[in-house]
């Protein structure tokens, strides 16, 4: 039964949501989230108000998805001086996270790639790459090989691409889902205009880099970009093709088993995402919680940190270290081990500061026509838990969706058997 304070917060709540002030609303819901004498089922009712107020105000909007000021960005709304979020950018009260601390103790692994000109010291990596991708789907690895002055040049370029005026960045800008392979590099301030019900704090270019472009589909601005992007990217490339070998070791196959099931060359893209400072950073998320439709995706991440990895229950952070890439399992790789390797729920949440984060996932992608299931020698022992499918299948499933706190994979999954 609900306590007299719980039936107070009640009739609070009410009484806001029926003056549509969604502002006093989430204002009153961050205050009583932390209230000890509040009971379960004040929470729940609490959360199911905030939703449907929240939904309220939002059918009201003109298409707010669709408002100009929203399609610039949050670049954009910085630069004209934003005090206080709007509603669009404002998760419900479930999402939100402790944004002045890392959360949980355990840490991601990380893995020394030193030394591996040593047959014993191979072994050794492939055995802790193998861990790290059955229970985490995460890892981070150093001493990769990857130049410093390749990581910071990319770094440079990003940085300076989302300093330009608004007014050039959109001339590049897709907010139409179906638009987008048509291009070789986008601007994207909304995911998913048409499904997406909460905007995240982040602005994006996505770039395709292998096969690497034409010359004159490359951005002409920064004037860098094109050699810094193409240097940085092969590089990647390596990174990923010595990764994937590992990865095929550590389920007893042919080092090369997993890239070749991917197609004839695997594809690459990368997103260069932004996260400028947010005047309430306890209200949004910079990238909602998903798993990556990839094969691997290989990310580069400055000294600010917000990247977090749902594991056994709990969100931990990836804390940054200086020129590390993180290594997640995408999707298809999850498919083609038979689920032995993991792909998992991420995320990246917006801390305190007045600082701008960069991130750069690098996407190592199957061929749109190769055929993706499980490896034959992996459900000798085990039935598949995967239908064969074509990559392009997945890639029409993420785009025409919004996969908030959900995986593609589940689109793929066979029914288990009892």
């Amino acid at each position: 039964m609900v306590g007299c304070s719980s039936l107070r917060i009640e009739s609070n709540i009410l009484r806001v949501s029926q003056e549509s002030n969604i502002s006093k609303l989430k204002c009153f819901l961050l205050f009583t989230s932390d209230s000890s004498s509040s009971s379960e089922a004040a929470f729940i009712f609490i959360h199911k108000m905030a939703a449907a107020a929240v939904e309220t105000k939002r059918s009201t909007d003109d298409n707010i998805l669709r408002n100009s000021k929203y399609l610039k960005g949050v670049q954009y709304l910085v630069e004209k001086g934003v005090k206080q979020i709007p509603d669009a950018y404002i998760q419900p009260p479930h999402p939100r996270v402790n944004i002045t601390k890392f959360e949980c103790s355990n840490e991601v692994p990380v893995i020394d790639l030193a030394g591996l000109r040593d047959d014993g010291r191979r072994s050794e990596v492939v055995a802790e790459i193998k861990n790290a991708s059955e229970r985490w789907g995460f890892f981070q690895v150093i001493n990769h090989g990857v130049p410093v002055p390749v990581i910071e040049r990319m770094m440079d370029v990003s940085r300076r691409f989302h300093e330009l005026p608004t007014e050039e960045k959109m001339m590049y800008h897709v907010a139409d889902p179906s638009e987008f392979l048509s291009r070789t590099h986008r601007f994207q301030t909304i995911f998913n205009a048409e499904k997406q019900t909460v905007l995240e704090w982040r602005d994006s270019l996505d770039q395709e880099c292998y096969p690497p472009p034409d010359d004159d589909k490359w951005l002409k601005n920064p004037i860098d970009y094109r050699d810094a992007a193409m240097d940085y990217s092969g590089e990647v490339r390596k990174l990923a093709k010595l990764l994937l070998a590992f990865m095929s070791e550590g389920l007893n196959l042919s080092s090369e088993n997993l890239e070749k099931c991917l197609g004839d060359e695997f594809k690459q893209t990368f997103l260069i995402n932004h996260y400028p400072p947010c005047p309430n950073p306890e209200l949004v998320l910079g990238v909602n919680s998903h798993s990556d439709p990839s094969a691997l995706t290989v990310l580069l991440q400055d000294e600010i940190g917000g990247l977090q990895v749902f594991h056994e229950g709990n969100w931990f952070d990836v804390k940054p270290l200086a020129n590390a890439f993180v290594i997640n399992v995408g999707d298809e790789v999850e498919v083609l081990s038979n689920g032995i390797y993991k792909s998992v729920a991420h995320r990246a949440i917006r801390r305190i500061g007045d600082s701008a984060r960069i991130s750069i996932p690098t996407f190592c992608l199957p061929s749109m026509e190769a055929k993706i299931g499980p490896i034959a020698e992996l459900t000798k022992t085990n039935p598949p838990l995967y239908k064969e499918h074509l990559f392009s299948e997945v890639v029409s499933h993420f785009r025409s969706e919004y996969y908030d706190g959900k995986s593609c994979l589940d689109n793929f999954k066979l029914p288990t058997k009892t």
